[in-house]
């Protein structure tokens, strides 16, 4: 008997089911498709009935208590945390969470079944207790309170930052930490996907935590990180605190894992992991984020939010961010505004948390050369009266008559902010010096030079938004903002602008280089430098070294030490600069 043939289904059919029973929608089929798209209607259906029972049960959202620690000097006012308002609508943190897409065809064939909302096994959470001692150790027993987060146990000077053991060693990177590399280096290894999440934390989680904390910590704080070690900066007693948190609970060390395996990849150009080969470098990032969404929307669903959830959610936006998927980081960037405002604002955040987020938000808007998204309110002020008077003199904001700055600044009359940003720079410079030189290490003057210089960048991305600007200010305008990201952190400044020094060599390319810089040739010098230190790509850097060398020529310098004179005229912090710019000078007289 032949076979009965299929009737064909409109191209609608498989959304039918909205109109069945109960009974028809939970019932298996042959077809899997179906079956899933049933299951999520269910899903939907499910959660939307739980948040009406919720909005009925407590209209208001629930906000924390104000933290005890003394708030940074700049917040966001809760009501305008985005600069393009009303882009969120109506929507919720629960529904955002709850629709962003799971499907990760690399591990459904690894892939655990999703988890619950349980501590992690003690056997491992033991093991990663500490995961840079050679024993676990037990943890504290007294615990101290006052912080957003919650109880907290005694900070001891190391902990979370001692040397592994050898048995958790990270394979040494294979390039210099400034090095702006494009494509990953390939990697002749076997696949060893672990087949289980406890395997994939045992095997993973110590090497990825100890380069977090060794390496992308120390690179994100690098002016702090060059007086003390980590585990005696500022915010060292904090990052305990969030290290315990991320032991906690499988949310918190998923997002952690997540976040750390993006920015080694970020930095390294692939994962310092044994036995993971080149095809699997994205998917170790993608397993810890899949992990850390479903464990986030077991925790949301018994309505649980936290501090913790709002820093979860924002480490799974950084992770998206140094991937470079700004399509898969906007949800997580929505629901993180979202849970903030439920949360009070970004006052409730401790200063840590505070820092990191604006830190990412101008990686973002780096990276792009796009306008920030975090709003700043507040302002640092002058530097501490302390250091006030040895660093500036009596009138910091002017200068010597006929000066090439002052003859600088007078060129771009028509942008008040872009002069106002030049001069407050030469002010952090100062500051900067003073900070090198100086022995001791003061948390409040490091305080004040990391708020002032990410106010600064703030106003230099966001400059379109108040002035016009041609393509020869422009230029000027984006040169300043990946001198203030190199000043901060050599390494992280110069691979953050890598991804957007096109837009500059762009910029350059349709202005008139043979006339329209006259007489500031020595302006259009100091774009080329900072502009080529930050290029990655070969044939770019080429045309900076050429654009660096003809103007040079023109103006009559001819080696290392002239042009680092004619920079410190402009503006030049040798001491997080210095390095780059002989290293670029090298290409410009190869000879010399």
């Amino acid at each position: 008997m032949p076979p009965k043939a299929r009737r064909s289904k409109s191209p609608d059919s498989r959304y039918l089911f909205v109109n069945e029973d109960a009974s028809t929608v939970t019932r298996t089929t042959k077809d899997v498709e179906l079956d899933r798209t049933k299951q999520s209607h269910v899903q939907r259906q499910n959660f939307a009935r739980k948040r009406r029972l919720r909005e009925q049960s407590d209209p208001a959202p629930h906000a924390c208590s104000q933290s005890s620690i003394p708030p940074s000097p700049i917040v966001a006012a809760p009501a305008s945390l985005l600069s393009q308002e009303g882009s969120l609508g109506n929507a919720n943190y629960f529904d955002i969470l709850q629709n962003v897409d799971l499907g990760d065809p690399l591990f459904q064939s690894t892939s655990p079944p999703p988890i619950s909302q349980s501590p992690l096994d003690p056997l491992l959470a033991a093991l990663l207790s500490d995961p840079f001692a050679a024993t676990p150790k037990s943890p504290p027993t007294t615990s101290r309170t006052g912080s957003p987060y919650g109880a907290s146990q005694p900070y001891r000077p190391g902990h979370y930052f001692d040397v592994p053991p050898s048995g958790y060693n990270i394979p040494q990177s294979l390039r210099n930490p400034g090095e702006v590399t494009s494509p990953p280096t390939p990697l002749a290894r076997v696949s060893s996907v672990p087949t289980s999440t406890h395997r994939a934390l045992e095997q993973w989680a110590p090497p990825l935590i100890q380069h977090y904390n060794t390496v992308i910590l120390p690179e994100k704080f690098w002016k702090d990180t060059q007086k003390v070690p980590l585990a005696h900066f500022r915010y060292a007693a904090l990052i305990h605190d969030d290290m315990r948190a991320c032991m906690a609970e499988p949310a918190h060390m998923y997002a952690l894992l997540a976040t750390a395996a993006a920015q080694m990849i970020a930095r390294e150009g692939r994962l310092l992991l044994s036995n993971v080969s080149e095809g699997d470098t994205q998917r170790v990032p993608t397993f810890f984020k899949t992990k850390a969404v479903q464990a986030l929307r077991a925790k949301l669903g018994s309505e649980q939010l936290d501090h913790h959830t709002a820093v979860d959610t924002h480490r799974l936006y950084a992770a998206c961010i140094h991937s470079n998927n700004d399509e898969a980081a906007e949800p997580h960037f929505q629901a993180f505004i979202l849970m903030v405002g439920a949360l009070g604002g970004l006052s409730t955040f401790d200063d840590y948390q505070l820092e990191k987020f604006y830190i990412l938000d101008f990686t973002a808007a780096l990276q792009r050369l796009g306008i920030p998204r975090l709003v700043m309110t507040l302002d640092p002020g002058p530097p501490p009266e302390e250091i006030l008077s040895p660093v500036v003199s009596p009138s910091p904001r002017q200068f010597p008559s006929g000066s090439m700055l002052e003859a600088f600044l007078e060129t771009y009359p028509q942008c008040i902010v872009l002069s106002e940003s030049i001069v407050e720079l030469v002010e952090v410079v100062r500051v900067s010096a003073y900070l090198n030189s100086s022995p001791h290490y003061v948390e409040q003057y490091y305080r004040w030079f990391s708020w002032r210089t990410l106010i600064i960048l703030h106003k230099l991305l966001s400059m379109p938004l108040h002035c016009e600007e041609d393509e020869k200010t422009d230029s000027v305008r984006i040169t300043a903002a990946f001198w203030v990201a190199i000043l901060r952190s050599p390494a992280v400044g110069r691979r953050t602008a890598s991804r957007s020094v096109s837009i500059l060599h762009a910029k350059l390319q349709s202005t008139d280089l043979g006339t329209l810089w006259h007489p500031r040739i020595d302006c259009l010098l100091w774009i080329s430098v900072f502009g080529g230190i930050c290029c990655a790509e070969e044939e770019e850097l080429d045309w900076f070294v050429h654009l660096a060398r003809t103007a040079a020529t023109e103006i009559g310098l001819g080696n290392a030490k002239e042009l680092e004179d004619l920079l410190m005229a402009f503006l030049y912090d040798p001491h997080s600069q210095k390095d780059l710019v002989l290293e670029f000078a090298a290409r410009i007289w190869p000879s010399r």
